[in-house]
């Protein structure tokens, strides 16, 4: 499903990833950039999309692998960098596209994986962004002995008995018990040479969205990001598991407003 007004759009960067996107709001405005977590896409973002500023530049992005952009090179691995890549190149040709200068504020919301990309982009380029919305973000966990075991663990186990276990041990931990539901989304590998980028170059308004009842992000995560930014941070915890806009799309609204409120849109 495509939201009302949004056109579907393709885009090659310069590692070769044909990457979709979907576009909406004002094509001239300032861009903001949604950005979903594994197993999603740009559907992801559809509950929210209607309490998004429209005279911005709205653009829903599906990582290599997700949604409707194939993998580049099916034979080499998916890693965070080449997602940043991947982002930094669309975001230049959106921006020069629109007649936007190098100097406009990109805002980026991430879910998830998506929050760790953005957190990595915005290390390296902090002059982008100009406020961050990442809810239930993800964080470098190779170097933890108990989280690197965990995930080779899980990778061994899909191995030998296919995709479905991930995705039952995922419904346990993305949603509250209520309303706990099956998962059949692809997952790629523990990339476990993923480390922290230096989170203190992060300058711009941040709001960390964080679920009560969230096993795959808990809310001490976010807590502990926000002491690390660079910039002004707060965390909002929400009444869901993994999947905020689906379980709490009220306390995402809020959360949104609070970081729009803080760059004065």
């Amino acid at each position: 499903m495509i939201a009302r007004n949004f056109t579907s759009n393709y885009f090659t960067t310069s590692s070769g990833t044909n990457l979709h996107y979907l576009q909406g709001g004002d094509s001239s405005g300032p861009l903001l950039v949604c950005l979903h977590g594994l197993g999603g896409s740009t559907e992801t973002f559809l509950p929210l999309v209607p309490f998004l500023p429209q005279d911005f530049s709205i653009v829903l992005v599906d990582f290599q692998g997700f949604g409707k952009t194939p993998l580049a090179k099916p034979q080499e691995k998916i890693s965070i960098a080449k997602h940043v890549s991947d982002l930094g190149d669309l975001i230049t040709s959106l921006q020069g596209y629109s007649g936007l200068s190098a100097s406009s504020k990109v805002i980026v919301v991430g879910h998830s994986l998506g929050a760790i990309i953005a957190l990595h982009y915005g290390a390296q380029h902090p002059e982008v962004f100009g406020g961050l919305l990442l809810i239930g973000p993800g964080r470098a966990a190779g170097h933890i002995t108990a989280a690197r075991r965990r995930m080779l663990d899980l990778a061994a186990t899909v191995r030998q008995r296919g995709i479905q276990v991930a995705a039952d041990a995922a419904s346990v931990s993305n949603f509250y018990e209520n309303t706990r539901r099956a998962s059949t989304s692809g997952s790629e590998g523990p990339n476990l040479e993923h480390e922290d980028p230096p989170y203190e170059k992060i300058t711009c308004p941040t709001v960390f969205v964080a679920g009560d009842m969230d096993l795959i992000s808990p809310v001490q995560r976010s807590m502990d990001l926000s002491t690390l930014v660079g910039g002004d941070s707060s965390v909002e915890v929400v009444k869901s598991g993994h999947q905020p806009m689906l379980e709490d799309l009220p306390g995402v609204i809020k959360a949104l407003e609070k970081l729009l409120l803080a760059i004065k849109i």
